[in-house]
């Protein structure tokens, strides 16, 4: 079932909570890296919940031929439709019980709503909701070539304490295959968030 019911603040220890993380999926191009670090995060042990928009079941459709919804029941039982504005994530009581949240892909309107405040939409809010409460917010943007407005964009945000990445993979990294590339950003995303992991082989010089 779409939407599952957060537990209640205050029934984890401080270290339980901080392995809850909130994913975004917007309709950006770019979907499997939000599946990726769903995967991961539930390989490492770590409780999600995922807000994703109309836009990127129809991108996971396109790009990869699958049911977006379905295939991310198979690593969390909280997932949110971005219209399901009275959910859980949309009150910044429950941000304050979550270590951290990625959005990946962003969309360019979603950067823009979150930038100027409009939180429309379950996605967005809960962003802005992070902001309100200090928390750990990542943005990988998934979007070329950027203009003045969108980079205007990011720069308020990243005034503000969001982490802005590019979905830029690297080639340091000596890459066999897209999901060596692919694992690259999902790390890169994660290491943000202070999350321990192995994913990516990194720079030692």
């Amino acid at each position: 079932m779409v939407g599952g019911l957060a537990k209640e603040a205050g029934t984890k220890s401080g270290r339980e909570k901080a392995k809850r993380v909130i994913i975004g999926i917007s309709g950006a191009s770019g979907t499997i890296y939000g599946i990726r670090t769903v995967q991961f995060l539930n390989e490492l042990g770590y409780e999600t919940h995922i807000i994703i928009s109309k836009s990127a079941e129809k991108v996971a459709q396109k790009e990869l031929g699958i049911n977006l919804i379905e295939e991310l029941k198979k690593y969390s039982s909280n997932i949110y439709i971005q219209s399901q504005i009275e959910a859980a994530p949309s009150s910044s009581s429950f941000s304050i019980t979550v270590g951290g949240m990625i959005i990946i892909p962003c969309s360019i309107k979603t950067l823009a709503e979150i930038a100027n405040g409009i939180g429309s939409n379950l996605l967005s809010r809960t962003a802005l909701n992070f902001i309100r409460t200090n928390k750990k917010l990542v943005l990988v943007i998934r979007e070329t070539p950027l203009g003045a407005i969108e980079l205007e964009n990011a720069l308020k945000l990243a005034r503000l304490g969001v982490l802005i990445m590019p979905a830029s993979p690297a080639f340091y990294i000596l890459p066999k295959s897209i999901d060596d590339m692919i694992n690259f950003v999902v790390g890169k995303a994660l290491d943000l968030l202070g999350i321990k992991h192995n994913i990516y082989k990194r720079w030692k010089g």
